[in-house]
């Protein structure tokens, strides 16, 4: 299978779709607060090229999902924003370096919906539409989607950028007691779309960028070109879960999308 290195393996996001990927790859599993009790994990900050340069050594693609930890995305506070830009930038411009370094095939950075925010209530959104960040988040996901596309023209490296709802677990007993944002994507939906960008073959000399959101009768995000590019398609609608839907651009405190 091939060897995948996943970045910010700690976090929500990965700690949802790794059982699911675990079954397709083989995985490396990186970020600075790694345990030892799992011989896939890896421990390098994102800060320090030379370690991240060596853990990508033989390494076949990268998922990098890594951002700035400790607050949700519209949080705002100076020393938050210094760090957000150290990790979700030049912490990616690293990664593509190490991975350009190693000889590594493709990363799929995976951005934000928040992204395109900036939108609003403006009708169905493209999938690929261009930046319209809202806060330093989305900001700085926004500058990490730029480095991507530097690496992917100017390099060998094939990248594909993901821009992401917040997930949800379709399975969790307490899921139909709150409200849910109807972009939100089931973590086997989100699972099946990263399995996609990490295998599909990819325009040539293109950085294609890819919406990935729940299916729902509220969609308002185009799915366009994940249909497209990576032959993605949603096995989950979330009507179908028995959820009532929440405002689609109201972020509650601790989610990042």
């Amino acid at each position: 299978m091939p060897l995948v290195l996943i970045t910010g393996a700690t976090g929500q996001v990965a700690r949802g779709v790794l059982p699911i990927l675990g079954r397709r790859f083989d995985l490396r599993l990186l970020s600075p607060d790694a345990g030892e009790s799992d011989p896939r994990h890896v421990r390098a900050d994102l800060l320090d090229l030379d370690a991240i340069t060596g853990a990508m050594l033989g390494v076949d693609a990268v998922l990098h999902l890594a951002k700035a930890p400790g607050h949700p995305g519209t949080f705002e506070d100076d020393a938050f924003n210094d760090l957000q830009f150290d990790v979700n930038v030049k912490g990616t411009h690293h990664v593509f370096e190490a991975a350009r370094r190693a000889g590594v095939r493709r990363v799929v950075c995976v951005s934000s919906l928040m992204v395109v925010w900036g939108y609003g209530a403006s009708g169905m959104v493209p999938g690929d539409a261009p930046p319209r960040p809202v806060g330093t988040y989305a900001l700085t996901k926004a500058l990490a989607e730029q480095v991507a596309g530097h690496f992917g023209r100017s390099s060998d490296l094939e990248a594909v950028i993901l821009r992401i709802a917040a997930p949800l677990d379709p399975d969790d007993p307490d899921l139909a007691r709150s409200p849910v944002r109807p972009q939100q994507v089931p973590l086997p939906d989100l699972a099946e779309a990263f399995a996609l960008a990490l295998t599909v073959p990819l325009p040539h000399d293109e950085v294609p960028i890819v919406t990935i959101v729940g299916e729902s009768s509220r969609r308002r995000w185009d799915l366009g070109p994940a249909r497209r590019l990576l032959g993605f398609e949603p096995k989950i609608r979330l009507d179908d879960l028995g959820v009532s839907f929440a405002d689609p651009f109201d972020v509650p405190p601790g989610s990042g999308k």
